[in-house]
């Protein structure tokens, strides 16, 4: 008998569990209900003008800057700008704010060069003459700056500028200038009439330099992470890597074959790409394999600025274009319905052949890892749609192939034990 009752009050606290776990899931998947998450978010400028460099100096304060001399600012992470006094009439071709120094102090790379003590409220002309391109600092001290075949160099904050030539050859103007450890200082050069790329270093601080690279195309952007390892990027969808200090590249090959604009090293294994035609490409082996982003727009994209440690990042290009991410670009996916799948599943895109967006669903029983990835003929990574623990439920995924050539690609998904494959069809 007391048996028989310890028996039931067993199976009544058993069934309670069950009830309490059901209904906990019930809620969780509620809150998980029609959730999208972020991407690249287009956000409001305030202007039209072609912006051409961001700067993130935490993950919330944040500046771009832009032709006729629009400089802007967030406080916010990049969900709202303020246009901030112009330093110049003229294009401005660089904003930079050293990260060894103040949020105050920086300069722009414009009809000269200009200083601001005060966060960009004011700025001060320090160089009069050269239409500059590019500007990097050390320190608050060390500096420099080029245009043409010309470098100049400050100890002292910007009040005395030195120019000396980093080469003789007339043709060869200086695109990106940029401070590495030590005193090793690089310049990216190009010979626009002859379609030819070359590199200059200097390990002295700039007192002499050498052309360590030649190559042909034109390439517009140049990072490194070390004194070793750097990447460039430029026309119809060129990307070089180095992995010795700038003496010898060697080609990466994309399905990309739109110009590369910009690249940004976010940390020692996440680098980013941006170029015309709205194209974005992320890394996350130190540039060896690089997978396309979905972009809203079809922009012109110029610079981009991205923080690894909590994945806020900007970027900036043509028409005043400002997009913004709070979790590395992550392709946008929504949960769907209330219903708890019985089993994963993976559906056929639709529409499928498409162009350029195509829209995939796929469904999990429980709590998973998941990754939804894009590859093309020969096996190469085209996209990354999905990459994170995910909540039972239904799942829609926009992939945007803009950037990508027409032809055959494949589409893959991981979900614990569950491994399948389904092929697609771009039609341009």
């Amino acid at each position: 008998m007391i048996n028989g009752e310890i028996k039931k009050v067993s199976e009544r606290t058993n069934k309670m569990k069950q009830l309490t776990k059901f209904f906990i899931l019930i809620i969780t998947i509620s809150l998980f209900n029609n959730l999208t998450y972020s991407q690249w978010v287009q956000t409001t400028s305030g202007t039209s003008s072609f912006l051409t460099s961001v700067q993130c100096i935490t993950n919330t304060i944040n500046y771009a800057a832009g032709f006729g001399g629009t400089v802007l600012k967030s406080r916010n992470s990049g969900q709202t700008w303020q246009t901030l006094t112009s330093p110049s009439a003229s294009n401005i071709n660089k904003i930079f704010f050293p990260a060894t120094g103040t949020a105050s102090t920086g300069w722009v790379a414009s009809n000269g060069v200009y200083k601001s003590t005060n966060a960009g409220v004011n700025w001060v002309q320090q160089i009069t003459t050269g239409s500059y391109t590019d500007l990097d600092f050390i320190d608050l001290n060390t500096g420099f700056a080029v245009f043409s075949r010309t470098v100049s160099k400050t100890t002292n904050g910007g009040t005395i500028f030195t120019s000396s030539n980093y080469t003789s050859n007339t043709a060869i103007n200086a695109s990106k200038i940029m401070c590495l450890a030590g005193q090793t200082v690089m310049i990216l050069g190009v010979d626009n009439a002859n379609d030819t790329t070359f590199v200059f270093k200097s390990t002295n601080l700039g007192n002499t330099w050498t052309q360590i690279f030649r190559t042909p195309g034109v390439f517009f952007d140049m990072k490194f992470l070390s004194l070793n390892t750097g990447m460039m990027c430029g026309n119809n969808g060129l990307i070089k890597r180095t992995t010795n200090g700038g003496t010898a590249w060697n080609t990466v090959t994309t399905s990309v074959s739109t110009d590369l604009l910009g690249v940004n090293i976010a940390s020692s294994s996440v680098f980013y790409m941006v170029g015309s035609g709205g194209v974005i490409l992320k890394s996350t082996n130190v540039g060896v394999n690089w997978f396309t982003q979905t972009c809203p727009v079809t922009a012109n994209l110029r610079a981009i600025n991205v923080f690894a440690a909590d994945d806020k990042g900007i970027l900036v290009g043509a028409g005043g274009t400002i997009l913004r991410t709070t979790n590395g670009g992550i392709t946008s996916f929504v949960q769907t319905g209330n219903e708890i799948p019985q089993s994963f599943s993976l559906e056929q895109n639709y529409p499928n052949p498409f162009n350029p967006q195509t829209t995939f669903s796929f469904s999990i029983p429980n709590p998973e890892y998941v990754q939804l990835k894009v590859y093309d003929l020969l096996g190469r990574e085209a996209a990354v749609l999905v990459n994170e623990n995910l909540q039972p439920g239904k799942y829609s995924v926009t992939f945007n192939a803009s950037a990508l050539p027409s032809g055959t690609y494949f589409y893959r998904m991981t979900a614990g034990g569950f491994n399948e494959v389904k092929k697609m069809i771009l039609i341009k």
